[in-house]
């Protein structure tokens, strides 16, 4: 129930609020930005199909058929990096929403967000050592670190930050190798059980940590730029801009795509200079954030109708659930590659018709969660590890919709 402290204000569709009391406490559904939830819902199908295409083993590519060849490129250029960038952003301006409706309330975010980093990182180990060695949420909440040291500075400043973390891991791995010191070596797994394989991965993920995980920061900075300037709060004053961004986005990605593609044919014939291997991360960045800005600004410009609002909408519960949906996937496709010895035979139609399998289960599953309980599963448990205590699962609206349609048939 929201209290008299609380100020609703609805703006365009979007419900956004601000708290006058002064405490930090979990988002309340209320409180939620409904377009950031769809954006975040569909991010995650991104996440599931290339988890399923790619993270699963594939066999040699000569042994692909024409249909896994078509989809390997279709989910190449239109996948690939493109959920990874969106979420990356979106992580950033959750940390910038948060501490904007910290500020407003008086209230010292630092202890609350070390906690929630924290905790997400005891989730993300346990992920990665049992299901998902390549798990993403101990590097988000590593490099999230960074937002606390960051969250006071100019743009210009995260500006500039942002495009040292761009080129650090090509810089971390030139440095590495002046060094002398012997880059790690893949861990060979052949024979091992499927938690010390896991195991052997996760440490060598971690060991080589700097060459990549740094990567991260300027989507998160650029997340926190938009959260600053409050862009989602009314997406109805920015219709012309989401244009632009679609256009721009959209040409950007796509011509950075074929500047990549010229570069590899260059480059097959002659060896470059070295100071020119920066050439390819930028543009391979240029490209992943053009299409994310493409389908994030296309999306943005379908919620302003309300018809694509209510096809759109089994998204936003996804999007809530994003870190119990993004648990989940492993939940259900690692024991069935285990149990069917599917491991490094899944081809991309076998990998598309796994993503659209989970997909169809987890859609629907998170609205009817959601119409139940106020947080996903996960979602309840990280906030529980946050805030330090238990938090208070069931949906009171729920409950009392529940008992009124017993009345109503008692009566009957």
């Amino acid at each position: 129930m929201l209290t008299s402290q609380t100020q609703i204000q609805l703006l365009d569709g979007d419900l956004s609020i601000k708290d006058t009391r002064a405490s930090l406490r979990p988002v309340q559904p209320g409180e939620r930005i409904f377009a950031l939830d769809v954006l975040r819902g569909f991010a995650m199908l991104g996440v599931l199909l290339a988890f399923a295409m790619w993270n699963l083993g594939s066999p040699p590519e000569q042994t692909y058929s024409q249909a896994d060849r078509i989809i390997e490129w279709a989910a190449t250029v239109f996948v690939d990096t493109k959920a990874y960038t969106t979420l990356a952003i979106l992580f950033g301006l959750g940390f910038s929403i948060q501490f904007t409706r910290a500020l407003d309330r008086g209230v010292n975010v630092v202890p609350t967000y070390l906690r929630r980093l924290l905790a997400l990182i005891a989730i993300g180990i346990v992920h990665a050592l049992l299901l998902r060695n390549g798990d993403i949420l101990v590097p988000y909440a590593t490099i999230g670190f960074l937002l606390l040291l960051l969250r006071n500075r100019s743009n210009g400043v995260l500006l500039v930050c942002g495009l040292i973390a761009l080129f650090f891991p090509e810089i971390a791995r030139i440095v590495w190798a002046m060094t002398g010191i012997p880059f790690p070596r893949r861990p060979e797994t052949g024979g091992m059980s499927y938690l010390s394989s896991n195991f052997l991965w996760v440490r060598y993920w971690y060991s080589i940590a700097i060459t990549y995980w740094p990567a991260s920061l300027p989507m998160f900075l650029f997340g926190m730029y938009l959260g600053r300037r409050r862009f989602f709060e009314n997406l109805s004053t920015h219709r012309k801009l989401l244009w632009v961004v679609l256009i721009g986005g959209l040409i950007v990605g796509v011509s950075a795509l074929a500047g990549m593609s010229f570069l590899i044919r260059a480059w097959a014939k002659s060896r470059p200079p070295v100071w020119m291997f920066f050439i390819p991360t930028l543009l391979k960045s240029l490209h992943s954030w053009g299409l994310a800005a493409f389908y994030g600004s296309s999306l943005m410009l379908l919620l302003q109708r309300r018809s694509c609002q209510r096809f759109l909408a089994p998204l936003s519960a996804g999007g809530r659930m994003a870190l119990t949906n993004y648990l989940l996937q492993s939940m259900l496709l690692i024991p069935l590659c285990i149990a069917f010895d599917l491991f490094d035979r899944v081809t991309p139609l076998m990998g598309l018709l796994f993503a659209g399998a989970v997909a169809i289960i987890q859609v629907p599953l998170s609205g009817w969660w959601l119409k139940r309980f106020r947080f996903g599963p996960a979602e309840w448990l990280w906030r529980s590890m946050t805030y330090g205590q238990i938090q208070k699962m069931r949906d009171e609206r729920y409950i009392s919709n529940q008992f009124m349609a017993r009345e109503a048939g008692e009566s009957v």
